[in-house]
């Protein structure tokens, strides 16, 4: 008897001990199934991030708006180093006309007086070809400017006034020049020595009427009595031009009369309109080297002379337009004569119906006008 309760004991021992093994495998069991689930989770979780990060950078390559936002850093220029010989191949009559670029628009931006617009003319920067300080940006050539009497610092002048000045490789490619020449029959209408206050608003209702544009050479003596004139001149879209101020043969002049003719002008017209005039036209095309080296600018002359001031006469004008006209001519006209303006009208007839447009003097002459040429029409430009 006590023998079988011993066994007993010894087997309720066993049994117990086996039991606890059997649990505790299926307890270590479970857990190591539970980390491996967890593991697996966890790669499948990281799988489906990686597929979603590459979404979210596919769709952020696509749309550039879910970008985080950088601020730009600031546009540094590629060319400051060059000079301005070597962005304009070192021709001198580009230079001269970046210096009436740039002293046009020290006008436009202040508010200048007499003395002050007059004494522009001699405002000669940049100096010479080998000069620096400048800098391309996207829509603008800026000009750096040390010490000097007007306390302007830089100049933006827009590219669009520099296209087929700055050599093409230099500029973006919406300011890139372009020579296109055509065959159409175009000529430009210029009137010289107003403005009238009777006769000028009278030819520009003429103009409006026809929608022809037109080049005005005013007189600064003119200009002086009638300002509100040549302001409605400009106002009509029309361009302006300098005349001289009391029409004498410029180059029978000596160099500081020449220049006061021309600067007090200048300054008329600034005064008058807010703009300095971008052309000359020397009276009775007298000009020379040294005008034009006063001068600065381009010199405008003509192809056509309608010889108005000579006939006095409607009829003989339009006829001796007619006579001597061709694509690409000049027209010389005046706006102080009342035949002069009775002609016009017929004139513009007269043309239209033999298959001429009106253009502006820039358009007839179809590429930049350089300072230190003599212009009479579409490809006819000469060298002082």
């Amino acid at each position: 008897m006590k023998i079988y309760k011993k066994s007993y004991k010894l087997a309720f021992t066993l049994l117990t001990v086996i039991a606890l093994l059997f649990v505790s495998n299926i307890s270590v069991s479970a857990n190591e199934n539970a980390k491996n689930s967890s593991k697996k989770n966890n790669e499948v979780e990281k799988v489906v991030n990686s597929q979603n990060n590459k979404k979210r950078t596919g769709n952020n390559k696509k749309n550039p708006s879910n970008k985080s936002k950088v601020k730009p850093k600031k546009a540094v220029s590629k060319i400051s180093k060059l000079t301005y010989g070597q962005i304009i191949g070192n021709d001198n009559h580009k230079l001269i006309t970046i210096r009436q670029l740039l002293r046009n628009r020290i006008a436009e931006k202040n508010n200048l007086n007499n003395k002050a617009a007059q004494g522009l003319i001699n405002f000669n920067v940049p100096a010479s070809l080998k000069s620096k300080g400048f800098e391309i940006s996207k829509n603008y050539f800026t000009i750096y400017l040390k010490n000097n009497n007007y306390k302007v610092v830089k100049v933006a002048i827009p590219l669009k006034q520099l296209s087929g000045i700055i050599l093409n490789r230099y500029l973006p490619k919406p300011y890139r020049f372009k020579d296109v020449n055509t065959n159409e029959k175009t000529v430009a209408l210029t009137f010289d020595d107003g403005p009238d206050p009777t006769l000028t608003p009278k030819l520009l209702k003429i103009l409006r009427r026809y929608k022809v544009p037109a080049t005005f050479f005013e007189l600064g003596s003119n200009v002086t009595k009638y300002p509100k004139v040549s302001k409605q001149v400009a106002e009509s879209g029309n361009l302006i031009g300098n005349h001289s101020w009391s029409h004498p043969q410029l180059n029978s002049l000596s160099k500081e009369q020449i220049q006061k003719q021309i600067a007090a002008t200048n300054a008329a017209i600034y005064k008058a309109t807010g703009k300095l005039p971008s052309y000359l036209r020397p009276p009775y095309g007298a000009t020379n080297s040294t005008v034009s080296n006063v001068a600065q600018t381009p010199i405008v002359m003509w192809s056509v002379d309608s010889m108005d001031w000579k006939f006095l006469n409607a009829l003989q004008t339009e006829q001796q337009v007619i006579k001597t006209v061709y694509p690409g001519s000049i027209i010389l006209m005046h706006d102080i004569h009342p035949t002069s303006v009775q002609a016009v009208p017929s004139v513009i007839e007269s043309l239209r119906s033999r298959g001429y447009h009106f253009v502006t003097l820039p358009q007839i002459i179809n590429r930049p006008l350089l300072a230190g040429y003599e212009y009479f029409g579409h490809n006819d430009f000469r060298n002082d």
